[in-house]
This record gives structure tokens, sequence and C-alpha cells, in this order.
């Protein structure tokens, strides 16, 4: 995976601990979709702000609370951006050979790891948006009672990651019965 602004390259990060021989099959982020009208709109309010400072600069009997109100709009519309792009990058999906991690925070973390053999079952779904724009959900079903179900939410080409899950499980399940007619 590329570093970008803010992000950490995955094979350096410190919460994803792989094993001997171990490689990452896939890495991921929601649909940058999934931020795109959140982003339009805070552009908007900060252009709207810096619109209104301008036009209100020319008129010089207001109170200067008042001419400074469309900096506050501007300044918000730009926090608003950074807030949101922030949410959208600290979420982080990976699959490795042996495990999937879901990775929340930046500096605070949540990091969910289920090991791919207690993985019963995995789907996808795409609604009719989300099929034109190729993202959607992945669902992945785990067995036992102390690990949960995990959901990739919003995830580029879910039947691509599908497909990637479902080959992995494959190949364990190919390994463990040729591991018992060996034995």
């Amino acid at each position: 995976m590329r570093s970008s602004l803010f992000a950490e390259t995955v094979e350096d990060a410190d919460w994803l601990h792989l094993g001997e021989g171990e490689e990452i099959r896939w890495t991921g982020r929601p649909s940058k979709f999934t931020i795109a009208v959140a982003l339009g709109l805070a552009a908007l309010v900060t252009v709207l702000g810096f619109g209104a400072s301008a036009l209100l600069a020319a008129w010089t009997d207001l109170p200067s609370w008042a001419s400074a109100l469309p900096l506050v709009v501007m300044f918000a519309g730009i926090g608003w951006a950074i807030w949101v792009y922030l949410d959208w990058l600290r979420l982080l999906y990976v699959i490795t050979d042996e495990q999937i991690y879901v990775k929340h925070g930046l500096i605070s973390r949540d990091v969910t790891q289920i090991r791919l053999d207690r993985v019963q079952n995995t789907a996808y779904e795409q609604s009719i948006p989300e099929r034109f724009l190729s993202y959607g959900d992945v669902n992945i079903y785990t067995a036992g009672t102390s690990t949960e179900d995990v959901t990739f939410r919003s995830v580029p080409n879910p039947e691509r990651v599908k497909q990637t899950l479902t080959q992995l499980l494959s190949d364990r399940g190919r390994e463990r019965n040729g591991a018992r007619q060996s034995v």
C-alpha cells in the first residue's frame, strides 16, 4: 500500500503482527465516494465564507464582528473537510494469508484481529448506486463465541475482496485436508 498524507504504510504498522511467511493479500479503506459529498459540501461552505468575506470587505460601515463572521464560516468549512478526511483515514482493513484485521483510529487505536480459520462464510452487498460506483459491504461471518462477525463497510470492488477471502479459505481448506490425509 502506498503511503499518503497522515497514513502509515501497512507493512511497517506496529499493530499488524505478521507470522513467518505470512503475506498481506489485500488492504483497503472505505471508498472515497463515501466522503465525496461531505467534502463537496465542506468546499462549498469554505468558498461561500470566503466570497461573503470579500463582499463584506467593501462595506465599511459594518461592525468588525459582522465582517469576521464569513471568515468563521470559511474556517468551519476547512475544519469540516479535514475532519471528514481524517475520519475516513482512521479506518483500515487488512487481509493476510492467516488473519483479518480491522483498525480504527489514528492516535488511539482499536484493532480487531480474526484468524481465517474462524471464518465460516463471506458475502457482499451492493445497492444500485454502490454497484454503479463500484463499492459495497463485505460481510465476514465467524465461528465461536469469542469472535465477532466483521463487515468491511463501503470498500471498493467488494466482489474482488470476497473472492480474495474465498480463495484464501479454499487454500486453507485444501491444506487442512492434505494434512489429514497424510496422517
